[in-house]
């Protein structure tokens, strides 16, 4: 039987991925297009600043983000910095949910420009998982201009290892019984669980593949590093993986979360990471005449675990600084001692129009001309009256 015809076999679960190709880099080129082909990322212009994300012609120079902007253009000297456009990004992704509600009956979008499609009901009417991927593509291009890369497989894991390894502009189909054979040959850190330090742990023994994790010689010195996690991380080395695609349960919210290149556990980080996210979201919600009822603080730990923890304002609020010890109190009741945290997510919901006189005028002229520089030099140009570094 050939990959083709076990592609076209009737699938007992069908699980779509499709992720948006440096979505925040292309973003900039359709707001302008002269920019295409040119090596583009989008960042604050100080050299202490992040780079967010880099187009494909940066990424050849070693562009990538998180990098610091200082280093980036080291790098790239004709690097050409854009600050963010999040009003941009945020119309551009309902545009894109828009395109997955009318073709995909769940769908769950687990960052602004990834998601997953359970579409195990949709065989009947596209046999061909391949075809299904297309239109998809198609479907998001013409409703967006972006280009994206999908893949189709039995699971969560396999799905999203395809299409990092077939990116950019791809479409790759894994079908059922051939996962482990796929995953074989895949580098160990494409597999979760498997970040900078276990790697450097695995690289003394010769380890290199994920194929490579199945063999039974290594058995005592991988159950030394994983030790109850070796049975876990084998069952996605195989490629089972049964994690559900979850619908978004909130329409009415604005979010933003982060996976980290190492598991952290320290507190005073993830506030920082979570203030960064309330900064940006709060202004996203002014610039759209907006205020939020309730924040959810979500963590995923390094076993895959997601815990949330929600908490409501005292009434609409839309200004960070109000906004933080609530969000902070509701981190600190998630947070458990000695577990270390793989990502960090900051959800804002219950969303209504701004109740006018929140803010007195002269204190809501001076939050527009802070939005104003901001939205010109990027967040790190000014910060907010009464917050400390520390808070910052």
């Amino acid at each position: 039987m050939t990959c083709d015809d076990a592609s076209m076999m009737r699938w007992s679960r069908q699980i779509l991925f499709g992720d948006v190709d440096a979505m925040f880099a292309s973003a900039a080129v359709l707001a302008d297009p002269s920019l295409a082909g040119k090596p583009v990322a989008v960042g604050g212009s100080s050299p202490r600043g992040i780079i967010a994300a880099a187009s494909y012609a940066a990424r050849a120079f070693g562009v990538h983000s998180a990098m610091p902007t200082g280093e980036a253009t080291r790098l790239c000297p004709q690097l050409i910095l854009i600050p963010p456009d999040r009003p941009l990004y945020r119309r551009l992704h309902e545009q894109m949910q828009a395109v997955t509600d009318q073709l995909f009956p769940l769908t769950e979008w687990s960052s602004i420009d990834e998601f997953y499609a359970d579409t195990t009901q949709l065989q009947t009417r596209y046999p061909d998982p391949r075809s299904l991927g297309q239109l998809a593509k198609d479907a998001l291009y013409d409703a967006t201009g972006l280009r994206c890369t999908i893949a189709v497989a039995t699971g969560k894991t396999v799905a999203k290892i395809a299409a990092d390894s077939h990116k950019p502009d791809g479409l790759v189909v894994v079908p059922p019984g051939t996962e482990e054979a796929f995953l074989a040959q895949r580098p160990l850190r494409a597999l979760p669980g498997i970040g900078p330090k276990t790697a450097a742990r695995l690289e003394p023994l010769g380890l290199k593949t994920i194929g490579e994790l199945l063999d039974q010689r290594w058995d005592q010195p991988l159950r030394h590093i994983f030790g109850a996690r070796l049975h876990w991380v084998r069952e996605l080395a195989r490629g089972i993986d049964h994690e559900p695609v979850v619908a978004d349960r909130e329409s009415k919210s604005l979010s933003h979360e982060t996976t980290f290149e190492q598991d952290r556990h320290d507190r005073p980080f993830l506030e920082q990471t979570l203030r960064g996210f309330l900064r940006d979201l709060a202004r996203d919600l002014r610039q759209e005449g907006l205020a939020a009822g309730s924040c959810t603080v979500k963590l995923k730990n390094a076993r895959f675990a997601i815990t949330t923890k929600q908490h409501r304002f005292s009434h609409p609020l839309n200004y960070d600084p109000d906004m933080w010890p609530t969000v902070q109190q509701a981190l600190r009741e998630l947070i458990r001692p000695s577990t270390e945290y793989r990502l960090a997510g900051l959800a804002l919901s219950s969303l209504t129009p701004a109740p006018p006189g929140l803010f007195d005028q002269k204190r809501t002229k001076a939050i527009q001309a802070m939005d104003a520089l901001i939205t010109k030099h990027g967040s790190s140009v000014i910060g907010l009256g009464g917050v400390s570094q520390d808070d910052e």
